[in-house]
């Protein structure tokens, strides 16, 4: 994609989010949507609840602009994502036939932009990156960077 695209798209995303969270109310009742399509997929064996998480996740992981309007919001997006992830096994978001895993693109997609965007609140990118930490560690995902080539934050 072209730099232009890329921020359109992402741009885009945040307004998307910004929808989905008037549509349900609040923002918490956004992340409460997030669990309940996972509760009902991990319990109710219901698929679209499980393709409705993925996009729900999607846009959410998307969304470069929101990383920044929404600081609050992402911090407990990471959190609820975190104990989604515990409850499941290792090698539940491989897609058998392609052994794509969607999760992992998605949340590389995240990080990056989380490790682009030197501005962000410290307590989100911290949390971001302990994130990373542990699904690379339990999953053994690998999101494609080192903290090396990081950007360094030089305050004047």
């Amino acid at each position: 994609l072209s730099l232009s695209l890329s921020l359109s798209l992402s741009l885009s995303l945040s307004l998307s989010l910004s929808e989905l969270i008037a549509q349900t109310g609040t923002e918490s009742e956004l992340l409460g949507e997030l669990e309940m399509a996972f509760v009902v997929f991990l319990l109710g064996h219901v698929y679209t609840a499980f393709e409705h998480w993925k996009q729900l996740v999607g846009v959410i992981c998307r969304g470069r602009q929101s990383l920044h309007d929404r600081p609050s919001f992402y911090k407990d997006f990471i959190r609820t994502l975190h104990y989604h992830l515990k409850e499941t096994p290792s090698d539940f978001f491989v897609d058998i036939v392609s052994r794509n895993n969607f999760l992992t693109s998605t949340l590389k997609v995240f990080f990056e932009t989380v490790r682009e965007e030197l501005d962000l609140e410290v307590e989100l990118m911290e949390r971001a990156t302990k994130f990373r930490s542990y699904l690379e560690k339990r999953f053994e995902w690998d999101f494609g960077y080192d903290e090396d080539d990081a950007p360094v934050v030089v305050e004047m």
